[in-house]
C-alpha cells in the first residue's frame, strides 16, 4: 500500500483537530484549482456549493475563534465534529486502496488524533481564559491557525515534514495532558 495517502490522512486529521473545516477546503481547493484527484468520499468538497459553504465555515471558525467566549462555544461543538472529521479524512484518502485499512486508520488514528489535539487546544484555551481573562486567546488562536496552515502546506509540498509537524503537535499534546493531570492530582491531594 502506498504510504502517501496514509501520511496525507494523518496530517489532515491533525489539522482538523486545530481547524475543523480547513482540511476540507484544502482538499476541495486542490481538486478545483490544481486538478488533483479527489477521493470519492470527498468529492463534495470541490462542488461549487460545498466549496463555498466550506470557505464560509472556515472564515467563521477562524474569526469566531478570536473572540473569547465564542471560542469556547466553538470548542464545545467541535468536541464531536473534529473527531468525526479526523475519522473521515484518512478514511476517504485510503478507502480506494483498502477499505478495511481505511476504517482502521480513521478510527484508530485519525479520530483520536483530532480529538487529542482539540482537547489540548480547548484545555489550553480554558486555562488562558482563567489566567488572562481571555486576552491571550486571540494570540493562541493565531498560533493554532498558523500550525494548521503549516501542516496543510507541508502536506502538499513535503509530506514527511508534515508528519514531523504532526509528531511535534502530538508531543506537545501529550505534554499538556501530563501537566493538566499533575495539576488535578495536586489539587485533589491538597483537599
Amino acid at each position: 500500500m502506498p504510504y502517501e495517502p496514509i501520511i496525507w490522512g494523518i496530517a489532515l486529521a491533525a489539522a482538523a483537530g486545530l481547524r475543523l473545516f480547513a482540511p476540507f477546503v484544502f482538499v476541495g481547493a486542490l481538486a478545483r484549482y490544481a486538478g488533483m484527484p479527489t477521493p470519492e468520499l470527498l468529492e463534495w468538497t470541490a462542488s461549487d456549493a460545498g466549496f463555498l459553504l466550506l470557505l464560509i465555515a472556515t472564515l467563521l471558525e477562524i474569526l469566531g475563534d478570536k473572540i473569547p467566549l465564542v471560542d469556547h462555544g466553538l470548542d464545545a461543538v467541535a468536541t464531536i465534529l473534529k473527531p468525526a472529521a479526523g475519522v473521515l479524512l484518512p478514511l476517504a484518502l485510503v478507502y480506494e486502496l483498502s477499505p478495511a485499512a481505511a476504517w482502521v486508520l480513521g478510527i484508530a488514528a485519525g479520530g483520536p488524533l483530532a480529538l487529542g489535539i482539540h482537547a489540548t487546544k480547548a484545555g489550553t484555551r480554558a486555562a488562558s481564559t482563567a489566567t488572562t481573562a481571555g486576552t491571550a486567546n486571540p494570540f493562541l488562536s493565531f498560533l493554532e491557525d498558523t500550525m494548521a496552515a503549516l501542516i496543510l502546506l507541508f502536506t502538499l509540498l513535503a509530506p514527511a515534514f508534515a508528519m514531523l509537524l504532526v509528531v511535534l503537535l502530538v508531543a506537545l499534546t501529550a505534554r499538556a495532558f501530563v501537566r493538566m493531570r499533575r495539576r488535578r492530582l495536586a489539587r485533589t491531594s491538597n483537599r
